[in-house]
């Protein structure tokens, strides 16, 4: 099973959405995380009504920071994907267990629209945005591509809308 962390600024939207996308794709072959710099106090009712409409998995979910996963009984990971600009710093400047591909796939920050805009709009198009490239991300050739050739390819990914 390959460890994917997910992490942006709050980790109470869009790596939350992230998590639970992997989770259901992934079917057993990707075990996804989240975290955040500064997490949330709690999980929005939004985003868990918004992933459980879906059908998606929402057991477990909560934000947490990324110091978690720093931890040496953290699970050694393949990928750790920044969704914010902050997060992409802090992905890029730390020593993960595993040796992971770290990748920056940029998105809007849904938690600023879900203030703004409401849950719907935010919430639909983050997770349109992400669905698209877990998918992709997904459907790689994990085990078999070159870790060159895979960092390619989730670079490629982030100017997938």
């Amino acid at each position: 099973m390959l460890n994917v962390l997910f992490l942006c600024t709050r980790n109470s939207t869009q790596s939350i959405i992230a998590e639970s996308v992997l989770r259901s794709v992934g079917k057993g072959r990707f075990n996804a995380c989240s975290a955040g710099l500064e997490p949330a106090p709690r999980m929005p009712a939004e985003v868990l009504e918004f992933l459980q409409g879906r059908q998606l998995p929402v057991d477990g979910l909560r934000p947490k920071s990324w110091r978690e996963f720093l931890a040496p009984q953290a699970p050694k990971f393949g990928f750790v994907i920044a969704l914010t600009e902050p997060a992409a710093a802090i992905a890029s400047s730390h020593r993960w267990q595993g040796d992971p591909v770290v990748a920056h796939w940029s998105a809007d920050d849904a938690e600023a629209e879900l203030a703004d805009e409401g849950a719907g709009p935010a919430l639909r198009d983050t997770f349109w945005v992400l669905s698209r490239r877990i998918k992709i991300f997904a459907s790689l050739p994990h085990g078999k591509a070159t870790r060159r050739a895979l960092e390619n390819k989730l670079y490629a990914l982030e100017s997938w809308q």
